[in-house]
C-alpha cells in the first residue's frame, strides 16, 4: 500500500545549512547567486520526490518583500511559496503541515530551524535536517549519474533473432 506523505521544504534554511548549496559562489550579503541556489534546491527536490510523494512544497521567507502575495507558483511539479509580505516561512510551512494532516497525510518538513522544529514536528509530522536532505539528494544525484553512464545493451529484433533468421531477413531486404 502507497503511503500518502506530503514533502513541505523550508527554502532559504535548508540553503544556508547545507554545504550543497554554499559551493555555488552565493553571497548572502549582497543577494548574488540566490536564484541559482533557490533552482539548484528545487530541482533537487523535484528528483527527491518521484515515486515517495504525492507533492511538495518549497517554502521561502518572503515576509520582508513588500511586493510577496505569497501566491504559488509550479516549476518542475514543486509547488514554490515565497511567504507573504509580513508573514514568515515558518508561519506558512506550520499552516500547509497542519493543512495535509487535517487532509489524513503524512508530512515531512525538511528543516534545521529549533523554531519549526518546535512547533511542527508534533503530531505525527516528521522531521528531516537540511543537512540529511543535502546528503540524500547527492547520493540521487549520484546514482543517478552512474547509471546514465552505464551503456546498455539496445534492445532490438535484430538482437533477439537467431543468426539463421536475421541472415534471411537480411536477405529478403537487400535482395539478396
Amino acid at each position: 500500500m502507497q503511503r500518502h506523505q506530503v514533502l513541505i521544504i523550508d527554502g532559504y534554511n535548508v540553503i544556508r545549512n547545507n554545504k550543497r548549496y554554499a559551493g555555488l559562489g552565493l553571497d548572502f550579503e549582497g543577494g548574488a547567486g540566490w536564484n541559482k541556489a533557490r533552482e539548484a534546491l528545487v530541482n533537487d527536490a523535484a528528483y527527491f520526490v518521484q515515486g515517495n510523494y504525492e507533492r511538495c512544497t518549497v517554502v521561502f521567507d518572503g515576509a520582508g518583500n513588500p511586493d510577496s502575495a505569497g501566491e504559488p507558483s509550479k516549476k518542475a511539479g514543486i509547488d514554490i511559496i515565497f511567504s507573504p509580505s509580513g508573514v514568515s516561512a515558518d508561519s506558512v510551512i506550520e499552516n500547509l503541515a497542519h493543512e495535509a494532516r487535517e487532509q489524513g497525510l503524512e508530512v515531512v518538513v525538511v528543516s534545521s530551524d529549533f523554531t519549526i522544529q518546535s512547533t511542527v514536528y508534533g503530531g505525527g509530522v516528521t522531521r528531516m535536517s537540511a543537512a540529511g536532505f543535502g546528503m540524500d539528494s547527492e547520493i540521487l544525484e549520484q546514482e543517478w549519474r552512474e547509471n546514465s553512464q552505464t551503456e546498455r545493451p539496445k534492445n532490438t529484433i535484430a538482437g533477439r533473432l537467431d543468426k539463421d533468421t536475421l541472415s534471411k531477413l537480411n536477405a529478403i531486404v537487400h535482395g539478396d
